[in-house]
């Protein structure tokens, strides 16, 4: 990937605007870990446990994140550092996470939020606690960006087999993913480039996307980024977690103070003509749904490729 410059980390902004200046986002976790990481310590803003991973998991919300998605559902800590945090050590959210599970019957364990890989040190020393524990399974939620830029990171994550990486994918095409993130088209490649290097050493992996909702994905987008998943392993597609946006208040701030239209985009306000609506409805059907359907995964593929390239 070509060289990219980096913004002065003042300029870099907290919630996108109409007229922003796409940035580096590795350049950007670099000056986000200076503000959330001193030494094996890193900023959360709480913990808790959700319903997330069929029986629940036991939660630790970090701070700070080198993306700036638009349809973020994540607290104000991901933008602003210094508000309602408090430095822990891996052995700290360990217990707080262990006593959690503990309470709720759970066994298994997560952190989330902000970016995760964000503060190295930090986060290989808990998945050391983890590995070492009885808990079933640490889930690693991610946007890949610093994975997908450095083997060496992935390598060490990879000594961990109690470890599962679920890589979050934003949008289909470059010019999407700055319009949706913020981030240099340039940083497009690096999700993708994390889910090879993870693949090849071995790593517990899923892939999620923001790819179900009409609003943020035209159909056109969804094949793009499907297709890419595809060429690093179709079975990756099968097993793709597509999601769609909850207006949270704050995803709906950010929402607003980019311009984005809150009453859906035009692909989704064609669902109101009858002509279209079963056309949209199956552009959005998600694959695992037809291979239910006896469609062979070949087939579809081929159908997907042939949409794509008009031919």
């Amino acid at each position: 990937m070509e060289t990219m410059r980096c913004q002065p980390e003042d300029r870099y902004p907290g919630v996108l605007k109409p007229g922003f200046r796409p940035f580096d986002p590795v350049h950007l976790a670099a000056a986000i870990e200076r503000a959330v990481c001193n030494g094996n310590l890193r900023k959360y803003s709480r913990f808790g446990d959700t319903i997330n991973y069929q029986t629940g998991i036991a939660t630790g919300y970090v701070v700070g994140c080198c993306l700036r998605c638009i349809y973020c559902w994540a607290s104000e800590t991901r933008d602003r550092t210094t508000t309602n945090t408090q430095f822990f050590s891996p052995q700290e959210v360990f217990e707080q996470l262990t006593d959690i599970a503990k309470r709720k019957k759970l066994n298994q364990i997560r952190i989330s939020d902000g970016e995760p890989t964000i503060g190295k040190q930090h986060l290989l020393e808990l998945l050391e606690l983890v590995e070492r524990s009885t808990f079933h399974r640490f889930v690693l939620e991610t946007n890949g960006i610093l994975l997908g830029c450095d083997d060496d990171y992935v390598r060490s994550v990879s000594k961990f087999r109690k470890c599962h990486v679920r890589i979050s994918l934003k949008a289909g095409t470059p010019d999407h993913f700055t319009r949706k993130t913020g981030a240099m088209p340039e940083a497009f490649e690096l999700p993708f480039q994390a889910i090879r290097s993870l693949k090849t050493m071995g790593v517990s992996l899923g892939v999620a996307a923001m790819s179900a909702d009409p609003r943020f994905m035209s159909p056109l987008e969804r094949v793009s980024l499907i297709s890419k998943i595809a060429d690093i392993d179709p079975a990756l597609v099968l097993n793709l977690e597509e999601e769609v946006v909850v207006l949270y208040p704050d995803t709906r701030k950010r929402l607003k103070a980019m311009g984005w239209d809150l009453d859906g985009g035009t692909c989704f306000k064609l669902h109101n003509i009858p002509l279209l609506n079963r056309f949209i409805q199956i552009s959005y059907y998600k694959v695992p749904v037809l291979s239910k359907k006896k469609l062979a995964l070949g087939y579809t593929m081929k159908a997907i490729r042939e949409l794509y390239h008009g031919t």
